[in-house]
């Protein structure tokens, strides 16, 4: 169960911090539906002794929370971190990877900040959270004087301003996420401009030569919060009035394109499983082969072009996503993940000395070159060794410049709710467009109008 999970998640960054005694640990684990000898088999595989000093013989420890990582190279960071800036101030760092819904990271973060906890110091949170995160006064603002407005012009300033909150900065952005489309230029000719071209290409090519014309993610989760704001921009359509987030404009002709659009792919150019798709299931098969497009994040670049892991190395190109309708440019939705420090946690000034590394060039160019993440500091860009390793930073740019974030509303958890559920159901085929899309106006009305 999910609730377990979380209660699981807290006790044993609590056992790792020290903050836990081993006889309190398996006490806890009996309240929440375990069995003593689970209890015991889990423990002695995480090491189970508490220990409140970090490896390298810090007197803090601290712990970070993150997304996924499949690259790995948080972990990479984070033990560069613990050998050296961490071992000269006395911190010690253990990196946590979340699960793979942020839906799910969400709510174990807000099970343990409405605990008043700290078992968790540092937090990874999307670009659509910082701004609810501090109106709830769970995080701390990061300081003119920790990071200098000199220091911070070197950095994109969309990612600073998503972590922007009533005049405050109350989250680091590590890296500025978005959209893209690859496609397989040992098969498909011309990379598409429009979902019409995208989807002639698709069918001309599977199953006679890839499995699927093209993969995306169809789960109900928020990622297909992205995917569809992605086709329904593209349609020049919109889910809320940029000038007014209380006005509800989901309920358009451009909506009825583009949703009809994604329910006529499912059993035809895209499998009837990729409503259960998220990032990782699409990128594995793509990786695999079998796919002659796919919308994911900058990440799967590097990992598609490992030659060990991968069939398609240096077979594929990136694009921005396509228009349609009366649309004449396509939109990416812009992601992100930023750094934020627990307010309950007694490390804060800890905190921000691992957060400030994170910033810095070296590590920013180790997620870039590691893991594909598309830095925020400007420098990366125009790195040459970035450029000559990773040439998909070449290409961002232009597609950052018409990229879109997700609805803006000080309610988005909810409207991200709403737009799943009825998007979801729609895809289903439980409803039909028409109906998902009233039903959605409505909700997002309820939603919009409450204080």
């Amino acid at each position: 169960m999910p609730e377990q999970r979380i209660a699981l998640d807290d006790m044993l960054l609590k056992m790792r911090a020290g903050r836990l005694t081993r006889r309190s640990f398996l006490e806890r684990t009996l309240t929440i539906g375990l069995t003593s000898s689970a209890a015991i088999s889990l423990l002695e595989a995480c090491g189970g002794n508490s220990n409140s000093s970090g490896g390298n013989g810090a007197a803090t420890s601290l712990f970070w929370t993150s997304e996924p990582d499949p690259s790995n190279a948080y972990q990479t960071l984070v033990d560069t971190f613990n050998k050296t800036l961490g071992q000269q101030k006395g911190i010690y760092v253990t990196w946590h990877q979340g699960p793979a819904k942020t839906d799910e990271l969400l709510i174990q973060y807000t099970t343990m900040l409405r605990a008043r906890s700290a078992s968790t110091d540092i937090l990874s949170m999307d670009i659509v959270y910082p701004a609810s995160f501090a109106a709830s006064q769970w995080t701390v603002p990061i300081s003119d004087t920790q990071w200098p407005a000199s220091e911070r012009a070197k950095y994109l300033s969309g990612p600073i301003q998503g972590c922007t909150y009533q005049g405050k900065l109350w989250a680091a952005p590590l890296y500025t996420d978005l959209g893209l489309l690859y496609y397989r230029k040992d098969v498909i000719p011309s990379k598409p401009t429009t979902w019409d071209d995208l989807t002639s290409a698709a069918s001309a090519v599977s199953p006679s030569k890839v499995k699927y014309g093209y993969v995306w993610q169809g789960d109900q989760y928020e990622g297909l919060v992205c995917d569809f704001v992605e086709v329904l921009y593209g349609y020049h359509g919109s889910i809320l009035d940029g000038n007014d987030p209380t006005k509800v404009t989901v309920n358009s002709p451009e909506a009825k394109q583009a949703l009809a659009r994604m329910v006529k792919w499912i059993g035809t150019i895209s499998p009837l499983s990729v409503t259960t798709f998220q990032e990782e299931p699409t990128r594995n098969i793509w990786q695999n082969g079998d796919a002659a497009f796919m919308r994911n994040w900058p990440y799967a670049y590097a990992l598609g072009n490992d030659s060990t892991q991968s069939k398609i190395a240096n077979k594929f190109d990136i694009t921005g996503l396509p228009y349609g309708g009366s649309g004449t440019v396509g939109h990416s939705a812009i992601g992100g993940w930023n750094l934020a420090i627990n307010a309950f946690s007694k490390n804060a000034d800890a905190a921000w000395e691992f957060i400030h590394y994170m910033l810095q060039n070296d590590a920013q160019k180790q997620l870039a070159l590691q893991g594909s993440r598309a830095s925020t500091l400007q420098s990366i860009y125009t790195d040459s060794e970035v450029l000559a390793k990773q040439p998909l930073f070449a290409k961002l740019g232009p597609i950052l410049k018409n990229a879109l974030p997700r609805p803006v509303s000080p309610k988005y958890s909810d409207v991200s709710e709403a737009i799943q559920q009825n998007i979801y159901q729609a895809l289903k085929r439980q409803v039909s467009v028409d109906a998902a899309l009233s039903n959605l106006e409505t909700d997002l009305k309820h939603i919009t109008a409450t204080s």
